[in-house]
């Protein structure tokens, strides 16, 4: 009756009003990682305005490229920590908080009266950009429904680009101090936000707060009565009860196997109605506690880390991490934040300030358009392309700085200067698209027992390779010159190219269940005897309960 009921109410609700609040849900999140990326985006303009500048505050080389990396390398710190954080705080609290430091931050940066401040304050603020990841990636993979995930996780790449493109555009107007005052802004509004979405309900049901869960499941879903969303929730509670069953009668290498994930697998409509698969709605004082999914205990650090070495986590990873290296050292990443440097060598016909906001524009154009395609070509097919791309343009600037920068007298114009400017807007292009892709992935291929971890790990070797990347630029640059520094990233994109076309699989329209079971079980093996059964699994342990 529950079920005719829930159908009936569907039936005046639009789907308009259905995608809505998970649309709030995900942008509220978002400016979080707007906030993270004008954070990334702020040193191009700081070290354009201070480096070899005459004034009370300059930088030299050395000091340029430390703060150029310095905060990519504190952000393992807090990506390590931010998993286990973000189970034991949820995963909104957690956002909320973060908005603090943010803050902080700013307000170093802009008063600040020496290279030592601005260090502190980098550090700082590099240390809450790795506490950033693990929430956002996981909130948004689990308020949204499988239709929309995608687009949702893809729209998390328009706010990155915006970051970029929004701080490129305030160095070109303002200097640096006034930059950071206006950015500053931001974290108050973030926080604000924040408090008016609901917490994941997975994660509520998971803490044993049922009632919580309901009326957080009842405003995603279009702000419904709780009837609507019986089923749902009922579902969220078999996977929770049937995840503690499997961890108690499994050997811990077979925990993730035959396992279906109906918190956010696509719901089969033909499945038969079998008496087995009745499921009652816990109260709060029945439902375990502890922040985890086995037993109702609490798991410790240890146990985590060792799922981290397990198949259908190491898999994931081993894909996930590589990823980033080849993004981050395919040229763009590289000279973020030298980049007026780099545009001022090859002697754009635009200031190198405002080459930089082309950039950042064609970032946030390329992520709109991979929004627009990326339910239609796939993930697999856009990364392909745009690695390609990305080994193309750095190829070719080698080329061109070898030919035209390279023999360069003292004060002598280049000649074609549109030439480079065009390829690196194809680099933009392309790095815009491919550099959301294992960011996308994060909230996909992980199962749900190890995803703020992992999550955390990923990001950490992200984070990794952005310093050594930044950090080891300009002496790049000193020992080959620019072409011999774009051959480089050039050559690391064609690797990145081969790895991918054999490494990566397209997640694009499969359930979260379908991706796990790939990881552990290997692609044949799914291909040949798996079959989505929610039923099954709830046949399982009604057996086991007997």
């Amino acid at each position: 009756m529950a079920t005719a009921e829930m159908q009936r109410q569907d039936k005046y609700i639009s789907r308009f009003r259905e995608v809505l609040p998970q649309v709030l849900a995900s942008v509220a999140c978002n400016f979080v990682l707007l906030d993270l990326n004008l954070s990334l985006a702020y040193p191009t303009i700081l070290i354009a305005q201070l480096h070899r500048k005459e004034g009370p505050l300059s930088l030299d080389d050395v000091q340029a490229s430390w703060l150029g990396s310095i905060a990519y390398i504190c952000q393992p710190f807090g990506s390590l920590s931010s998993g286990v954080l973000v189970e034991w705080l949820g995963r909104k609290r957690f956002m909320m908080l973060l908005n603090v430091p943010f803050l902080l931050g700013w307000v170093l940066m802009c008063t600040a009266p020496n290279y030592a401040m601005l260090c502190v304050a980098s550090v700082l603020v590099g240390v809450t950009i790795g506490l950033t990841e693990a929430p956002i990636n996981s909130y948004i993979g689990e308020v949204c429904q499988p239709e929309i995930r995608g687009m949702m996780t893809a729209c998390a790449g328009v706010f990155y680009q915006c970051g970029f493109f929004l701080e490129y555009l305030f160095g070109s107007l303002t200097n640096w101090r006034t930059a950071a005052g206006i950015s500053a802004s931001i974290p108050i509004f973030s926080a604000i936000y924040i408090a008016l979405v609901p917490e994941a309900p997975i994660w509520l049901i998971s803490k044993g707060r049922i009632t919580d869960a309901e009326r957080a499941l009842c405003w995603l879903r279009g702000w419904v009565e709780p009837s609507a969303v019986k089923q749902e929730l009922n579902e969220l509670i078999r996977y929770h009860e049937e995840t503690k069953l499997l961890l108690m009668n499994e050997p811990r290498d077979q925990q993730t196997k035959g396992r279906e994930n109906p918190a956010f697998a696509e719901e089969n409509e033909t499945r038969p109605k079998s008496k087995t698969e009745v499921v009652t709605v816990v109260s709060d004082t029945e439902a375990p506690v502890g922040g985890s999914m086995c037993c109702g205990r609490r798991v410790e650090m240890l146990d985590r880390v060792r799922d981290l070495v397990r198949p259908p986590t190491l898999r994931p990873l081993l894909l996930v991490i590589p990823f980033f290296f080849f993004v981050h050292f395919s040229g763009l990443t590289s000279i973020r934040p030298f980049m007026v440097h780099v545009f001022e060598e090859y002697q754009m016909p635009v200031s190198g300030e405002w080459a930089t906001v082309v950039s950042g524009g064609c970032g946030v154009v390329s992520t709109f358009l991979m929004m627009g395609t990326v339910q239609l070509i796939g993930k697999r097919p856009l990364s392909l392309m745009c690695t390609a791309g990305s080994a193309l343009a750095a190829l070719l600037l080698a080329v061109y700085a070898l030919v035209e920068v390279a023999p360069q007298k003292a004060g002598e114009q280049l000649s074609a200067t549109w030439a480079p400017l065009l390829l690196f807007i194809l680099l933009s292009f392309c790095n815009g698209i491919v550099g959301q892709m294992p960011w996308m992935l994060l909230s996909e291929v992980f199962p749900f027992r190890t995803r703020g971890l992992s999550g955390g790990v990923s990001a950490a070797g992200c984070y990794v390779f952005l310093f050594l990347s930044a950090k080891t630029f300009l002496d790049i640059e000193h020992s080959f010159h620019l072409h011999g520094a774009f051959c480089f990233y050039g050559t690391i994109s064609c690797i990145g190219f081969v790895f991918l076309y054999f490494r990566l699989l397209e997640t694009e329209g499969k359930s979260l269940e379908e991706i796990e079971h790939h990881f552990t079980e290997g692609l044949s093996a799914r291909r040949s005897t798996y079959t989505p059964s929610i039923g099954g699994v709830a046949k399982r342990c009604a057996t086991r309960n007997k």
